[in-house]
């Protein structure tokens, strides 16, 4: 993958020059945090896929304290381990019946060797996001997720994310939440730094 489309730090101050250029808006919420934002990172593979699945319709910090409890019934946090370890213990760490199916369901189909994780680092955006949703349990918000927050693509907008949402509603003073469809359409400036974007946002909208 090129250099160009991967989040890191000499991209992402391309990225505040070209924002605050297409939305002075930005400007605002660039110098109040210092030119500084928190990256939204996972690990690549079967762990950040996971981590995904938990953070699904939950605040950041219930899916934290679920994922870190199951991070200790899980060592090394492999497809395998994962296979291991009961429905039980899994409930007990927080995680509902219906995410246990899902991770279960991607760990067996990592150990059949149905899915192999490794080989979207080399592909285009849309290819990642094509596979991912095949599988069950994974929608279109935890495949851009994914190219985000594991794959470190920067131009990715989920724009089904209720936090995006919101922080744009707030940004741009509108008196209604805006709909999926117009923060795409809202959004479509803001390429090929989208992802920065989302990040800038999100940190407006306190996800903690």
């Amino acid at each position: 993958m090129e250099d160009r489309n991967i989040l890191n730090e000499r991209n992402l101050k391309k990225a505040f020059s070209y924002l605050i250029e297409k939305e002075p808006l930005f400007k605002a919420v660039l110098e109040e945090k210092d030119y500084e934002i928190k990256l939204f990172n996972k690990r690549k593979g079967f762990e950040g896929l996971v981590g995904l699945i938990v953070d699904q319709q939950l605040s950041v910090a219930s899916a934290r304290a679920i994922f870190n409890r199951m991070k200790e019934l899980v060592k090394p946090f492999t497809a395998e381990k994962f296979i291991e370890v009961s429905e039980v213990e899994l409930k007990g760490a927080g995680l509902s019946s219906q995410k246990i199916n899902y991770c279960k369901g991607i760990a067996n189909k990592i150990i059949v060797g149905d899915l192999n994780l490794k080989s979207l680092e080399k592909k285009k955006d849309s290819e990642v996001i094509e596979e991912l949703v095949k599988i069950k349990g994974v929608g279109e918000w935890t495949a851009k997720c994914y190219l985000l927050a594991c794959l470190k693509r920067i131009d990715v907008w989920p724009a089904a994310d209720l936090g995006l949402m919101i922080a744009i509603q707030k940004l741009m003073g509108m008196k209604e939440r805006p709909k999926q469809l117009t923060i795409e359409e809202i959004a479509e400036p803001w390429s090929p730094y989208r992802s920065v974007a989302a990040l800038l946002l999100w940190s407006t909208h306190d996800k903690e």
